[in-house]
């Protein structure tokens, strides 16, 4: 197929082509020594960001492993801590329990020990007392119900038989 002006239209023109490969050497050039540079740069910066987040995000979760391994032996520890102290102050406290109830048995049994000796001071000082009242209302009694009165030695010796045959 030829056009009017007489060229075949597959047939290269060589002009063209020459300025065609100085266009493209020329882009080349400029592609290789301005943009590559950057792009490449560019590049490795995004990857140095992306790697470094990696990088930076394993070293935090090794950090937070590490913080919560000491926070949980910290926990450990305190509750170890507490439990002695509980412990302990369970001890104090039953010890202090006993002292005081010791204390009171002891008080107690001091007070119970008092007053039976004030009972029998009490007793015996009253029995003192009345002895000379009951002496003298049994042989009047007795002197009653026998019609006669009682002597003192004849008082004696019934009392004596009396307390002789309840011993």
């Amino acid at each position: 197929m030829t056009l009017a002006s007489g060229y075949f239209v597959l047939t290269p023109i060589w002009h063209e082509i020459v300025i065609g490969l100085i266009a493209f050497g020329a882009l080349y050039l400029v592609m290789t020594k301005v943009f590559m540079p950057r792009l490449e740069k560019v590049y490795a910066e995004r990857h140095d960001r992306i790697e470094g987040g990696f990088e930076r995000a394993e070293q935090a979760r090794a950090e937070a492993r590490r913080i919560q391994t000491e926070y949980r032996t910290r926990i450990g520890e305190a509750r170890d801590e507490a439990a002695r102290i509980r412990d302990a102050a369970r001890e104090e406290g039953q010890r202090r329990n006993d002292e005081v109830l010791a204390s009171a048995r002891e008080e107690s049994a001091n007070l119970v020990s008092q007053g039976r000796e004030e009972l029998a001071t009490q007793r015996s000082s009253v029995a003192s007392d009345l002895q000379p009242d009951v002496a003298r209302l049994s042989r009047r009694l007795a002197g009653r119900m026998l019609g006669r009165e009682v002597g003192d030695d004849e008082y004696r010796q019934v009392v004596d038989d009396y307390l002789g045959q309840r011993a």
